[in-house]
């Protein structure tokens, strides 16, 4: 699984959010609650977990900080 980088507003580390069907649909900060959410990846079919997370901090890594 691929770390993340912390949270762009506090420097703190983040996870990532489970919705209620317990699929991973964000990440978040537990310091100061900010949640990113990717509606647009979903798990599809028989695919795992881990493949949903790795695209979701894949794109959260890549973000350009202001």
């Amino acid at each position: 699984m691929t770390d993340l980088r912390p949270c762009p507003f506090c420097g703190e580390k983040v996870s990532y959010n489970f919705n209620a069907d317990f699929e991973p649909d964000g990440i978040v900060c537990a310091n100061c609650h900010i949640i990113v959410r990717f509606m647009r990846i979903k798990v599809e079919n028989d695919e795992k977990f881990e493949i949903a997370m790795d695209r979701m901090a894949w794109i959260w890594n890549e973000r350009v900080n202001y």
